[in-house]
């Protein structure tokens, strides 16, 4: 899966939910290089809000 993980060069965001007694995970990068990843539900819900803020806000896009 880790070719699946974006990086500045190909931006985006990445989710997994492997089964539902695990922890989500989530990761996004932006091409201006701001790069952010956690684990857990409640925090991945946090990051896609915050990638959500970032990709409307972002002077490199």
């Amino acid at each position: 899966m880790d070719d699946l993980a974006p990086d500045s060069g190909l931006p985006g965001v990445h989710i997994a939910k492997p089964a539902r007694d695990f922890p989500a995970t989530g990761s996004y990068a932006c091409c201006c290089g701001t790069a952010r990843q956690t684990t857990g539900d409640d925090n991945v819900r946090d990051l896609v809000a915050e990638w959500i803020d970032h990709r409307n806000t972002c002077p490199h896009r």
